[in-house]
């Protein structure tokens, strides 16, 4: 049997092979660990920026690191990157010229900022944040052309970098705009946000379908898939738990957890609560697979869609915004992670 959601114009369709379409879903418990306070899970969470700044976030996306002690933030919905060059600087706007960016990274290596510039269908190249000049640019790679790529990361390791486009599942390696270039298609499953690295391993992040892609081996090329527990047998670009199960953003490695973003927000949830299960923790891929994973989302505010993550050192960045009214809220997070002491042994 097969379901459609429809709600103000937001399309999801299931696939209710096990449940039946009146059946009510049954409440489900992730984990035991305790989730009534961030200091409960080792957590420390405050609100990075834009803080006292006057910077003002529209969908802020991403948060990157260029040199030194180099800031920036992917402001989606004002169609620009802001940066300072240290936390206690104000922010700037950068002149450089995009429609709706998604993320940026720095390459050491040439002194080069990589961005997808997501609604121009390119990835840009350039040197400066203060200026508009771009040093390269691209609307293909690989002879494949660029639809509306979403996330770019970089290798520190092997210096290549990897971008995604989000609906042919294609994911982009390359050492700089038109050299070494390659490309393989992931099985995603449908629309893809995300790529990341964690102990120096690439992965691809399936949003439809709540699915993370480990890619083995580039050349062959060879994958292992991590299908998210989901009870519903639903996909949707957006949605809710109840409704559509996970819908990825992100996955970051962290400090011995693997974190993980959805879009859930208030349009797409159709009448379901948006807030829980947005934000999530696990030990191991297999964890996401059986559904043994923590509910954070009651450290992110209520009705903020997480979006992407990012770690430096060891803090964890994760870029909020409110999808219904942008501007609102939209802000970075930062959490730290701290040792929780040892509860008492109990007596018999």
């Amino acid at each position: 049997m097969k379901r459609i959601w429809l709600c103000a114009g937001v399309l999801s369709l299931c696939g209710m092979s096990v449940i039946a379409e009146n059946e009510a879903l049954e409440p489900y418990v992730a984990s035991s660990e305790s989730s009534s306070g961030s200091a409960g899970l080792g957590l420390e969470v405050t609100t990075y920026a834009p803080g006292s700044d006057p910077a003002q976030f529209r969908w802020p996306t991403h948060m990157a690191f260029g040199s030194g002690n180099q800031e920036i933030v992917s402001d989606l919905k004002n169609s620009r990157f802001v940066f300072r060059d240290s936390p206690g600087a104000p922010f700037q706007i950068s002149p450089v010229s995009l429609r709706g960016p998604h993320s940026v990274v720095y390459n050491p290596a040439d002194r080069l900022y990589y961005a997808n510039d997501t609604e121009n269908h390119r990835i840009i190249a350039f040197a400066n944040l203060s200026s508009g000049t771009i040093m390269a640019q691209t609307s293909n790679i690989a002879g494949i052309p660029l639809k509306r790529p979403h996330d770019i990361v970089l290798d520190p390791a092997t210096g290549w970098i990897y971008a995604i486009n989000s609906n042919s599942g294609h994911v982009f390696r390359f050492t700089a705009i038109g050299e070494n270039e390659s490309a393989i298609s992931v099985p995603v499953q449908g629309y893809a946000r995300a790529l990341t690295f964690a102990n120096g391993k690439l992965y691809a992040i399936g949003s439809a379908k709540g699915r993370i892609v480990e890619i083995l081996d580039w050349d062959t090329p060879t994958f292992t898939i991590y299908d998210s527990f989901d009870p519903t047998g639903c996909r949707g670009p957006a949605g809710s738990w109840t409704k559509t199960g996970l819908v990825l953003n992100d996955a970051e490695f962290f400090d011995g957890f693997w974190y993980a973003t959805s879009y859930f927000t208030k349009q797409y949830a159709c009448g379901t609560d948006p807030d829980e299960h947005k934000f999530i923790r696990f030990r191991k891929l297999g964890d996401l697979v059986t559904g043994n994973w923590t509910d954070l989302s009651s450290l992110v505010p209520r009705g903020m869609t997480p979006y992407y993550l990012t770690t430096k050192g060891d803090k964890l960045y994760l870029a909020i915004f409110n999808h219904e009214l942008p501007g609102s809220g939209d802000s970075i997070l930062q959490f730290t992670s701290f040792k929780t002491p040892s509860s008492p042994a109990k007596n018999k």
